[in-house]
């Protein structure tokens, strides 16, 4: 009843979240569209102030009447657009409220920005701004769709006669989010804010030698449109860490940021836990590689594989590759605390990475990097005792991942581990090792809510036998090379003695 309850509440909130999106959206656009218009605003302050010798401009009941009915239908049509496209491609972003609320907000700036700076030349205006944030901060895809309707309603907003913006707009927007959306350092955002700048700058270009008669604006718009994108990319950077805050986002640069080693985390890591930190590391590799073969978030997996295990650092000699002593703890306590111990540390790892304002993703894959799988080696030892104990006591709370990175995490720590721990690793006994895990997790349901297909798991399959096969394979021992050598060594010798005997 009360997770029945709790379904209802979260889809009663995204209900509301789409309807502050498209409302907000729709009613924003409208007053600016109708303030916009210089014999709209005139019949407006003929009817406020009617005591006023307010031309009118002939603008009678009839005309407002039209263009508010064309206004009201070019934007239901607009919004009727953007459900459709959401509620087919893009069922993700309308399920976020957090999404939702940062894109209404980030729009209806961006277009109150372009329309109170309309006094300097339209083409600098950094009209681009606000789709570069969206492309930063959620998708690239999310951001080329707004971006076709921003440019709509910003050509109402301005008026036809600058139909050449509308059109640089749709195209310098487009591009910008395209070259933004994969930025991950400062040199990038220089590098791919100029190139954007400059192709919207030669594409205004072109159409002004086309349209354009006043051979001064074939010149002058240009150089604006490089100002304005420019100033897109500039004004995105500079606000980029109040979205990353207010809005809890983990964007490519503030990953990047989070992957120095220098990190305090990363350093207490690597002073408390040092078996730890380096299982991390090469787990972060293998959940990159494997990532980026599916088409995932490569970046937000390799994170979230580098904090995975910062739980570890509440009880660091409770695990075994922190064990410098060959004295196990583990020995002195119940398979019961032993289990509670080990499953505590997801839990544990969500409180130091809040402490240290870690992302919500990068919390999600520490939370769920072992979903609810069963801590074996001790409940095997409890039954061996003859305890009576409960199954659920020796499992992880969970939830089980709910994303491919998560998942992929929770595959790469498994793998690395089981094959570490092997005496002899032969290529073979590698891949068999990995498929096993990763058949064992499937049957156990551990993948369930991770929208990872079969084709996917095989991929990530050959990407950790590829990787973990050049890291662990059995290399040739140095005293067989040795011996080797001697016994070649020796067979020369005598067949020198030989071959002097037989000359003398």
């Amino acid at each position: 009843m009360l997770q029945n309850s709790q379904k209802w509440h979260n889809k009663r909130k995204i209900y509301l979240c789409r309807m502050l999106l498209l409302g907000s959206f729709f009613i924003i656009s409208m007053i600016l569209i109708l303030i916009s218009n210089k014999g709209y605003q005139s019949f407006l302050f003929s009817k406020i102030l009617p005591f006023t010798d307010i031309k009118t401009n002939n603008y009678n009941n009839m005309q407002v009447t039209k263009d508010f009915i064309g206004i009201l239908l070019l934007l239901l049509i607009l919004v009727l657009f953007l459900s459709v496209y959401f509620y087919l491609f893009e069922r993700e972003f309308i399920n976020s409220c957090k999404d939702m609320i940062a894109v209404s907000t980030i729009l209806i700036l961006n277009l109150f920005l372009i329309k109170f700076l309309t006094p300097i030349p339209t083409f600098a205006i950094p009209a681009c701004m606000g789709i570069v944030l969206i492309s930063l901060l959620i998708d690239v895809r999310i951001a080329i769709v707004f971006n076709i309707v921003v440019s709509i309603i910003t050509l109402l907003i301005v008026g036809d006669k600058n139909l050449d913006f509308a059109l640089y707009l749709f195209i310098g927007g487009s591009l910008s989010s395209i070259v933004s959306h994969k930025i991950q350092s400062r040199m990038q955002f220089i590098s791919h804010g100029f190139l954007a700048s400059l192709i919207s700058a030669l594409f205004v270009l072109a159409i002004e030698l086309v349209y354009q008669t006043d051979e001064e604006m074939v010149l002058y718009n240009p150089i604006n449109s490089f100002v304005g994108t420019a100033l897109s990319f500039v004004l995105a950077y500079g606000t980029l860490p109040i979205w990353e805050y207010i809005f809890d986002y983990a964007t490519p640069i503030r990953l990047m940021e989070l992957s120095n080693p220098n990190h305090p985390l990363l350093k207490r890591l690597l002073l408390e836990a040092p078996g730890t930190y380096h299982h991390s590391l090469i787990v972060g590799n293998l959940a990159e590689v494997a990532c980026e073969a599916v088409g995932g978030n490569y970046l937000l997996a390799r994170i979230g594989a580098y904090y995975h295990d910062i739980g570890k650092l509440k009880r660091p000699f409770y695990f075994k590759e922190n064990q410098i002593v060959e004295e196990d703890p583990h020995n002195k306590i119940t398979p019961t605390l032993s289990a509670l111990i080990i499953t505590s540390h997801t839990k544990d790892g969500v409180e130091i990475g809040k402490e240290y304002k870690l992302p919500k993703q990068v919390l999600d894959i520490i939370r769920q990097h072992h979903g609810t799988t069963k801590v074996a080696f001790f409940y095997g030892k409890a039954l061996i005792q003859n305890q009576q104990v409960s199954e659920q006591k020796f499992r992880y709370e969970g939830p089980v991942p709910q994303s491919k990175e998560a998942a992929i995490v929770m595959l790469a720590d498994s793998v690395e581990a089981a094959v570490r721990a092997l005496s002899s690793p032969t290529p073979q006994l590698i891949e068999t090792t990995i498929r096993g895990i990763i058949y064992e997790k499937l049957m156990d349901g551990q993948l369930n809510s991770s929208n990872l297909t079969f084709k996917e798991l095989e991929t990530i399959c050959e990407s950790f036998i590829k990787v973990l096969t050049g890291v662990f394979h059995k290399r040739v021992s140095h005293n067989l090379v040795d011996d080797t050598t001697n016994k070649m060594e020796e067979v020369v010798s005598r067949s020198e003695n030989l071959h002097s005997k037989s000359a003398g």
